[in-house]
């Protein structure tokens, strides 16, 4: 199965081959490019709708947390609230993984396709380069893909939020380290395979541009939404809090009121028994002044 996609890969690269022919420009360079090109359209539906799903997932991050946070002990609950929060504001976690796993095979394939690939016929040269097998002589298309790879690797961080500072090690050893090593790598590949991968990183970079500027204009409305929702939430705290300052408030008070009002209670009964008394004391006078 694998071999059979790899293979239909490879009539693809030829048809575009044939469309160069019927051009009057037969060359392996130009088919390798547009077929990158048509490659590259064909997935930014997939790149944009992943573009779309990481920003939601990270505007809602300070929600999540709190949910975290509150639920901590209860996984079940937790599950449901955040099932229920997605829902909120229609944001699915795995629609941003799923284009990056459609997408992986398609370039190992591609990759495959382009490393093993078979030059007939006229056109096996472009530009500089002297042949599609063989790998560039001179230092230009390994200063063009790492130089690439950067501009593109650039680009998508940038676009992704802040993580921690573990991510942020990862986003700077991708940044600098991918390039030079593919820039490395292209020395030993076919110039046809490097082609494709400066091809596909160059239009991956612009692409990102047009990504940022729809995901941008797309998120405002959710943006706009949850920072509603955290004020509002904010206020309802504000005022149960001050609901709870109140009901403490009454209920001292009343306790208070309480023992005020039983002090007075002890205080009525101390005074009648202190009067019981001299009544008591009064009288046994006066039956001693009669007796006398």
């Amino acid at each position: 199965m694998w071999n059979s996609f790899v293979g239909l890969l490879t009539s693809l690269i030829n048809m575009f081959y044939g469309l160069t022919q019927s051009m009057g420009i037969p060359n392996y360079g130009l088919a390798i490019i547009f077929f990158t090109v048509v490659l590259r359209v064909l997935m930014f539906p997939l790149n944009l709708s992943q573009a779309k799903s990481t920003r939601a997932m990270s505007l809602l991050q300070p929600q999540i947390k709190r949910l975290q946070q509150q639920y901590k002990n209860d996984s079940q609950i937790l599950n449901r609230e955040m099932q229920a929060l997605y829902k909120k504001y229609k944001v699915s976690p795995l629609s941003g993984c799923l284009p990056l796993v459609i997408q992986m095979p398609v370039l190992f394939a591609l990759f495959s396709a382009l490393r093993g690939f078979e030059y007939v016929g006229d056109g096996t040269s472009f530009l500089w380069l002297k042949s599609m097998v063989e790998p560039d002589s001179t230092i230009f298309m390994p200063i063009i893909v790492g130089f690439s790879s950067f501009l593109q690797s650039k680009m998508s961080i940038d676009a992704q939020p802040q993580g921690n500072d573990q991510q942020k090690t990862m986003n700077t050893v991708m940044l600098y380290g991918m390039p030079i090593m593919m820039a490395f790598m292209t020395r030993n590949f076919a110039a046809g395979l490097a082609i494709y991968w400066s091809t596909f990183n160059i239009l991956g970079f612009l692409m990102q541009i047009a990504i940022n500027a729809s995901v941008n204009r797309s998120q405002a409305d959710l943006k706009e939404a949850i920072e509603a929702e955290e004020k509002k939430s904010i206020e309802d705290a504000n005022k149960e809090e001050e609901r709870r300052r109140r009901q403490k408030s009454e209920e001292a008070k009343k306790a208070a009121e309480r023992k005020r009002a039983a002090a007075q209670k002890k205080n009525a009964q101390n005074n009648r028994g202190r009067r019981s008394k001299e009544y008591e004391n009064k009288g046994k006078e006066l039956d001693f002044d009669e007796y006398s």
